[in-house]
This record gives C-alpha cells, sequence and structure tokens, in this order.
C-alpha cells in the first residue's frame, strides 16, 4: 500500500511533536502489553537508506527518507545529510522555556505487511558531526512513531534524549546512541517513521547525519517477538511527489 497524503502530515508534525513532551528520562505513550506474546524475542536490525528523498524542505531543516529496512547498507561512501535547526521552539523540555531551533531527519519504512510486537528496549545508533562553532547549549532525540493507513498517527512516539551547555556534537563523525522502551504490537499497514531530531540555542546551527554504508551504518535494533518481519517494497513516485506537495503546502501555512 503506497504512503498517503495523510501520512505526510503525520511524518512532519511528529518533529514538533516530540520537542513539547513533558520532561523525563525516557519517553513512550500507549505502551500495551499484548496477553498473547511469546517469550521468544529476536533482535532485528534495520540500517537506514538513501533510497530516495522523499521530502526536503526549502531550509534543509526537515529531510524525510526511503528508508529502513533490514537489507545491509548500500554505499562505500556514507550518504550525509547536512541539517539546520531552523525550527524555532520554545523548548520546554531541555532547555527551560529558552527559545531555540530544531532540525530533524527520518526514515520511513513502507506499510508493515503483517502485524509486528516489539517488546523491550530499542537501541537506535546514529553516526553525527557537525563543523559550526559551539552554541549556549543543544541537544538531540532519537525516536519511533507509527501511523495507520490512513494517515493517523497510533498513540504518541516512543523516543530518548539527551542534552548538555555547549555542543553536543562533536566536529569529527560520531556514533550516538540512545535506547528507549517499547512494548506495543504495530498493526499490519502501519507505517513506522524512525527519526533523529536535533535542538541548539543558535539560529541555523548546522549538522551532519551520516548512514547507508558498512562504514558509518546508522541503525535501529528491534527486539521483535517471534512474528516474522514483513517484507517491504519500494515507495511509488507518484506517492513521493504527493508527500512532498504536501509537506511544502503545510510549511507554507505555518509561515503565514
Amino acid at each position: 500500500m503506497p504512503l498517503s497524503r495523510r501520512n505526510a502530515i503525520v511524518v512532519l508534525v511528529l518533529f514538533q511533536a516530540v520537542m513539547l513532551g513533558p520532561a523525563a528520562s525516557a519517553h513512550y505513550a500507549n505502551a500495551e502489553r499484548p496477553s498473547d506474546l511469546s517469550p521468544e524475542v529476536d533482535t532485528v536490525k534495520m540500517s537506514f537508506h538513501m533510497h530516495g528523498s522523499v521530502y526536503t524542505n526549502s531550509n534543509s531543516s526537515i529531510l524525510i527518507y526511503n528508508g529502513a529496512d533490514t537489507n545491509p547498507p548500500t554505499y562505500a561512501t556514507a550518504p550525509t545529510a547536512t541539517v539546520s535547526c531552523a525550527i524555532h521552539q520554545s523548548l520546554q523540555t531541555w532547555f527551560a522555556g529558552v527559545d531555540a531551533w530544531v532540525g530533524g531527519v527520518s526514515w520511513i519504512t513502507q506499510p508493515l505487511a503483517e502485524e509486528m510486537t516489539i517488546q523491550g528496549n530499542v537501541s537506535m545508533t546514529v553516526w553525527m558531526s557537525t563543523n559550526d562553532s559551539p552554541p549556549t547549549a543543544s541537544g538531540y532525540g532519537f525516536g519511533l512513531s507509527e501511523v495507520d493507513s490512513m494517515g493517523n498517527m497510533i498513540g504518541g512516539q516512543f523516543y530518548q534524549y539527551t542534552y548538555a551547555a555547549g555542543s553536543v556534537l562533536s566536529q569529527s563523525s560520531t556514533q550516538h546512541t540512545l535506547a528507549f522502551r517499547v512494548d506495543q504490537t504495530f498493526a499490519k499497514g502501519s507505517i513506522l517513521a524512525f527519526f533523529v531530531i536535533v535542538g541548539s540555542t543558535t539560529q541555523a546551527w548546522h549538522y551532519q547525519v551520516y548512514f547507508d554504508s558498512p562504514s558509518m551504518d546508522s541503525f535501529v535494533e528491534l527486539p521483535i517477538t517471534s512474528t516474522p518481519v514483513p517484507e517491504f517494497s519500494q515507495l511509488g513516485t507518484v506517492a513521493c511527489m504527493a508527500l512532498a506537495m504536501l509537506c511544502s503546502g503545510i510549511i507554507y501555512r505555518r509561515k503565514r
């Protein structure tokens, strides 16, 4: 099933929704434990790929890629996404009400071919760096969101974050790993969006994300029960174009 236009709204909104969540050491919503789970849990690795760019907004503060799947990294040299922290937010979660700017990257799966249960700690690893001068403070968050076949967000986001004074990223490309708890069954037809969000007290602070290469493999490890992992098909060109057009319209309306 291809991505619908309504899916685009949810993928875009999740970048902002995470920033407005309540402060805590870990975040997850609607994590229901099904009563008939098998005790057998397998760790499944999904690498983040450059199968195609689904959406990039005009100031490069939101980038969405197809996709995330169990295939190994593709390129000898890692594709690099340069993101600008250009979306203005008042980050109650990280910086106690200080105005800040955020920018994010997301890798989306195809609609699940069958039900999938994730039970346990999800570990997400992403290669990042920055060449910009250190801000007063900065932080990053990794997470997962679920969207149904009609484009409705199911529950909240599952995520974890960290922050620090100065730059939370180094000038050299470095692995960053965060883990967050997920106990939920994701329905057949759902789309999973894995996301990275970086926030800075400096407007247009840039950072780089590296992925889809054996030398810089950004990925997520999912504790999945014995339910088989579904196969993923390719996004259609028409669906990608529709997603990009709708995202552009949302950005335009937000600025008015």
